[in-house]
């Protein structure tokens, strides 16, 4: 019983998980030319599922506590505000922190220091959001939420955040992007490169 009530779920996690390789593979150039966003590939998915699955785990409480009621939209944006704003103020100080870090450590740039710092609050604000959403979308549809809100939660949150996390680095890091055009250029047998 326990096995087929879980079974299919952790196989549709598992198919999800997947597309993080996706995810990782699309940005392959990036990770080829900046190895030093590879150090904090396990940190920002880590942050990410951990910051969730609290925000999973409070959000259960309070429906099975009758402190939230699903089919209340007002009380469901205001947690879901407040999720946002504490996922915010959470990766915001993470990021701070591995900024200063880069500052004063010479294995990691400043500049990668920035992507990650950047990088945490958004991942935060996104995990968090969607940790409390998924249970309360869960009890609106029949679900149990302790079983499907969390795996789905991470699943989501380990692709979107590696694509949150790539895309700063590519914004804040456009000479990298040049460099990896002249050398994909070079390769081709162009030359040249615009």
């Amino acid at each position: 019983k326990i096995l087929k009530s879980r079974i299919g779920w952790l196989s549709a996690f598992f198919l999800g998980l997947i597309l993080a390789a996706v995810v990782v593979e699309r940005f392959e150039e990036l990770l080829t030319h900046e190895v030093e966003l590879s150090y904090f590939v396990p940190l920002l998915i880590g942050h990410g599922g951990n910051t969730g699955s609290q925000s999973v785990a409070t959000v259960i409480r309070a429906i099975a506590l009758k402190q939230i009621k699903p089919e209340n939209t007002r009380e469901v944006i205001q947690v879901l505000f407040k999720e946002a704003v504490s996922g915010f103020i959470m990766g915001g100080f993470l990021g701070m922190l591995v900024f200063v870090l880069s500052l004063v450590w010479e294995g990691i740039s400043p500049l990668i220091g920035l992507v990650v710092a950047i990088s945490l609050p958004l991942v935060s604000v996104w995990a968090n959001v969607l940790g409390a959403g998924l249970p309360l979308f869960a009890v609106k549809l029949g679900f149990n939420p302790a079983v499907t809100s969390a795996p789905l939660m991470t699943t989501i949150v380990d692709s979107s955040g590696l694509v949150i996390y790539f895309l700063v680095a590519q914004r804040l890091m456009p000479e990298t992007l040049g460099d990896v055009a002249v050398k994909i250029a070079e390769e081709v047998g162009d030359g040249s490169a615009t």
